[in-house]
């Protein structure tokens, strides 16, 4: 008599996996991830665009009105010059710190953006 041995061959040919179908967690954790990612993304750009339109709009500028006329100097642009450089350059004249200096360079000459060009002519306040 032959006594078959039940043992398990790793070569033996195993029945197939019934087939998934669906997803796995890790294909929807990826998914909420990029879902969340995309909707943040979106949302800042919405509400940035939403802040500078309100910023700009001349109903809610905040404008420094003086009684008196400050006075001024008329510079030109030159070539690589910025309200940055221009308000350094003029800055101990002024008594003013840059940034205050640009915010007063921008309102003295109604410029709605930072970009100044070679050959423009722009009031400096010196008071």
């Amino acid at each position: 008599m032959h006594m078959t041995h039940s043992y398990n061959n790793r070569f033996a040919k195993k029945e197939p996996r019934p087939v998934r179908f669906g997803i796995t967690r890790g294909q929807a954790l990826l998914f909420i991830l990029t879902f969340t990612l995309f909707f943040y993304m979106l949302s800042e750009l919405v509400f940035a665009s939403e802040a500078q339109g309100s910023a700009s709009s001349p109903d809610q500028r905040i404008v420094s009105v003086q009684t008196v006329a400050p006075e001024t100097q008329e510079v030109t642009v030159r070539d690589g010059d910025s309200l940055w450089k221009l308000a350094t350059r003029y800055q101990d004249e002024t008594n003013m710190d840059v940034n205050q200096l640009i915010q007063e360079i921008k309102v003295l000459n109604q410029l709605e953006s930072p970009i100044i060009y070679p050959g423009q002519t722009l009031l400096i306040p010196m008071s």
